[in-house]
């Protein structure tokens, strides 16, 4: 396996653990809400052998209260934030860095979006 593989691996594994769908880059489009939409992008590759990648977790919810979309953004905080989630082929640190909240045009629609740093290494 890839190590970016490995890593989404890793993060399905861990999000799943968390109320909701699940889905890389994108949702299907009859996801059940709420749901949890997520991607990497690459920060800074340097002459070091570490990968810092940056975690983009949307999360998404059809619901005029913000309870429940608040509730998975601090559980996915929770689970993330400082942690050392060694795999067999990389060894990755995530730190959380944001949290925003996206409005839309439809006042069903709650949408939060978090940002962690991830810093791995290869094994």
């Amino acid at each position: 396996m890839s190590k970016t593989t490995d890593l989404k691996k890793l993060i399905v594994t861990q999000l799943g653990t968390i109320t909701g769908g699940t889905y890389y880059r994108k949702a299907v489009d009859n996801a059940a809400f709420p749901y949890k939409v997520f991607s990497f992008r690459s920060v800074d590759l340097s002459d070091i052998a570490r990968d810092d990648i940056m975690l983009t977790v949307d999360i998404y919810d059809m619901n005029t209260n913000q309870k429940t979309i608040e509730s998975i953004a601090d559980s996915i905080e929770a689970l993330f934030n400082a942690k050392n989630l060694p795999q067999t082929n990389i060894l990755p640190t995530i730190y959380r860095n944001s949290r925003i909240y996206i409005d839309s045009d439809d006042y069903n629609i709650q949408h939060i979006e978090l940002t962690f740093y991830i810093q791995s290494y290869e094994k």
